[in-house]
């Protein structure tokens, strides 16, 4: 299945949105709660997953395919911030603060889950005043440097698509990347995340965000659909 994957800070802040539904969930843990309060943890993932709609909440695990598919999400996304103890033999600067990213990922579509992702952080340099006491300035020790560290770690979400509009049998489709030019891809899902038997199309030209591609399978494609990369074909058997 092809993925979007844009790496480094300034690759992150051009990143288009995903054309997809999002339920988030997010938890920071007991031991970090002085550290990175909630609200900013849960705007730094929001940003981080970058999806045109999001749901988030605070939580303690992944919602399961019932409840993301009650909220019409495509993906739903746990994240948890943890503080990370600092280990011996390991170069950690002694005027930063380290902690631990945790995400795990659920089609809703399929129920899969993809294995935990896991991404170490780093604050920027304490002052005396944040040793003591760092939630006044939660800000301005994490909210740079755990952006600039997840943009270089980015979430892999498959490529997604969604239908804007229907000409003949010419589909316009607005995308966050990730299809190329006679890539055969389908459309499995209604505009609530509820599947149907698969759409084939196959990729005219892509221009921006935009992909042009023309029904080639049975079945008529709606506006709002949700559009994939079609797996490969299986290879055919040794005789």
């Amino acid at each position: 299945m092809a993925t979007l994957s844009v790496t480094g800070p300034a690759a992150a802040a051009s990143r288009p949105k995903l054309p997809v539904s999002v339920l988030i969930v997010t938890d920071v843990v007991e031991d970090a709660q002085q550290t990175m309060p909630a609200a900013l943890w849960r705007r730094i993932v929001v940003d981080y997953v970058g999806a045109r709609s999001s749901t988030a909440e605070d939580g303690t695990a992944l919602p399961e395919s019932d409840r993301c598919r009650a909220a019409h999400a495509l993906y739903a996304v746990f994240a948890s911030f943890e503080r990370a103890p600092r280990l011996p033999g390991l170069a950690q600067e002694p005027d930063r603060a380290y902690a631990l990213a945790r995400f795990t990922v659920r089609n809703c579509v399929t129920g899969l889950v993809s294995p935990a992702k896991t991404v170490r952080l780093q604050s920027d340099p304490l002052s005396d005043a944040d040793r003591g006491d760092f939630e006044p300035n939660a800000e301005r020790t994490w909210d740079r440097s755990v952006r600039a560290d997840l943009a270089r770690d980015p979430l892999l979400l498959a490529a997604v698509a969604r239908v804007v509009s229907i000409d003949g049998g010419v589909v316009l489709l607005e995308s966050g990347g990730g299809f190329s030019i006679s890539q055969v891809l389908r459309d499995f899902a209604d505009g609530d995340a509820h599947t149907h038997p698969p759409i084939e199309l196959v990729v005219l030209d892509v221009g921006g965000k935009y992909v042009r591609a023309s029904v080639t399978g049975a079945g008529t494609p709606r506006v709002g659909d949700y559009v994939e990369a079609a797996p490969p074909a299986p290879a055919p058997a040794k005789k």
